[in-house]
């Protein structure tokens, strides 16, 4: 299929490295999923949304893995319990087929869609280890069986559901698969060795860090002052520095970007964000746990100078 290639830099949101754009377009054209890791925060599922709007492929299909998740559910759902609530009453003549109570899932829509999409698989790694395993098929071939479904129903299911027993997606446009991982769990080898990874960095350099957060306040440049932008993006990066190693998790971009706005908000100016080098306003709001803000602030504390 011929369409432009992923650059990275054409939304107004997100901004990719040219690895990383790279390994996007290599990732489409041997139709392989992406595997996104990097720590919380750093904007990982950003990536599949910038995809998606500069190729422009539509919404996308966002499927937030959580530890109950099976595989199965991203493809297809067979209500059992509503047609055991039907079988009660003899009259609903429905209950006698399978096919009413079969739904395609997220992943089994896409497949069977004849529009490319970017699927988004976030957070794989807090799923039981079978999950990537029962998914490695699938993401191989871009097709699975509805075994469920009898083969007497499968041209009525056809007719009155859009699918039949086998799902088999367009060869020439399948779904762009993104996953992202916080890396909570090693993911199976097999897994691994079918997607091809990307590792979102923290950006260190503050001019990346300016653009993020000019991309991203959904301020407009009057209303965000560059002097108070560069006081506050050269605080947060003190902090950071302080805070890696010594914290759970460090303030990443995401915190970035709320603490700016509640620096603006509360009408900060350069002096008040430098007057404390290692506390400037509101810092709080940069960790998430109490644990990391009880260290940071045992960190932070000014020293006692001996007499």
């Amino acid at each position: 299929m011929n369409e432009p290639r992923y650059t990275g830099k054409a939304t107004d949101f997100y901004l990719a490295s040219d690895s990383i754009a790279e390994i996007v377009n290599l990732a489409i054209d041997l139709r392989r999923p992406i595997l996104v890791e990097g720590e919380p925060g750093c904007g990982k599922t950003m990536l599949a949304y910038s995809i998606a709007a500069e190729k422009k492929l539509g919404a996308v299909v966002k499927i937030p893995v959580k530890s109950t998740s099976r595989a199965q559910d991203l493809l297809y759902r067979m209500n059992a319990l509503r047609r055991l609530q039907d079988a009660q009453n003899p009259q609903n003549t429905r209950a006698q087929h399978v096919h009413p109570y079969l739904s395609l899932g997220p992943l089994g829509a896409a497949i069977n869609g004849r529009k490319r999409c970017v699927v988004l698989i976030d957070e794989v790694d807090k799923a039981d280890i079978d999950f990537p395993n029962d998914l490695l098929d699938v993401l191989d071939r871009f097709t699975f069986q509805i075994d469920d479904l009898p083969e007497e129903e499968e041209q009525q299911c056809l007719r009155e559901r859009g699918f039949g027993r086998t799902i088999e997606g367009n060869s020439d446009a399948p779904p762009i698969v993104v996953i992202t991982s916080n890396r909570e769990k090693r993911l199976p080898e097999p897994f691994l060795r079918r997607c091809l990874y990307v590792r979102v960095k923290f950006p260190e350099s503050a001019d990346e860090l300016l653009d993020i957060v000019r991309m991203n306040t959904g301020l407009a440049p009057e209303e965000l002052g560059d002097a108070v932008l560069v006081a506050a993006v050269e605080a947060f990066l003190r902090v950071r520095r302080l805070a890696v190693g010594n914290t759970q998790k460090p303030p990443s971009t995401s915190e970035l970007i709320d603490w700016v706005q509640i620096l603006h908000w509360s009408g900060e100016t350069p002096e008040s964000i430098n007057q404390d080098a290692n506390r400037p306003p509101h810092w709080g709001v940069l960790f998430k746990t109490m644990a990391d803000l009880d260290g940071y602030e045992s960190l932070s504390r000014p020293q006692a100078r001996p007499a």
